[in-house]
């Protein structure tokens, strides 16, 4: 029974085989060939190595250099600060408001995390957060200038800073003057 099964397992790649030479020979025979040699009289490059050529007479397509394109920029500060417009100077966060920026940490790691990693897993940077105190604590939380590693990643945090800090951030009323302040945040891939 086994040597019947080999026999016809063996029957098709017989058939192949027979039936191929032929093909061959037939579809050869249909091949257009170019009978006509090439002049060698007309070939582009010549076998003549010992005369030297004048470069110089040679016409250049090369366009002409562009001038050089960097200039300083002279920078002028800004006349806007964060809020009202003028430029003012903050006072570093005094240590009831850092306790409480430290405290609600999660709020601006998930800004960070949700709209900055996500977005650009090698997010690095730092935000100079302003809050201004009142009467009642925080009244007031905004991204006042960040440098990030990926500009429209950063651009996403800093929109989420904005709006949680103000929330997340709790200060009890009287613990800090009332002004405003700058607390810094740096961002990170470690925790």
């Amino acid at each position: 029974m086994k040597t019947v099964v080999k026999c016809l397992a063996l029957l098709p790649l017989l058939a192949t085989a027979v039936a191929c030479p032929g093909d061959k020979k037939n579809n050869t025979a249909q091949l257009p060939v170019d009978t006509l040699k090439p002049d060698s009289s007309k070939t582009l490059v010549s076998a003549d190595t010992t005369t030297t050529a004048d470069l110089s007479k040679i016409k250049s397509t090369v366009p002409a250099t562009a001038p050089d394109t960097f200039r300083p920029r002279k920078l002028t500060p800004s006349n806007a600060g964060v809020g009202n417009g003028t430029r003012t100077s903050f006072v570093d966060a005094p240590t009831p408001l850092v306790d409480a920026v430290e405290r609600e940490q999660s709020a601006t790691r998930f800004c960070y995390t949700e709209f900055g990693q996500k977005a650009d897993p090698s997010l690095r940077g730092n935000v100079a957060m302003v809050v201004t105190i009142g009467g009642s604590g925080v009244t007031d939380a905004e991204v006042g200038d960040s440098k990030w590693t990926g500009a429209a990643a950063g651009r996403a945090v800093n929109r989420c800073l904005n709006q949680k800090a103000k929330q997340a951030w709790n200060v009890a009323p009287g613990a800090v003057k009332p002004g405003r302040y700058v607390v810094q945040l740096s961002f990170s891939g470690a925790r």
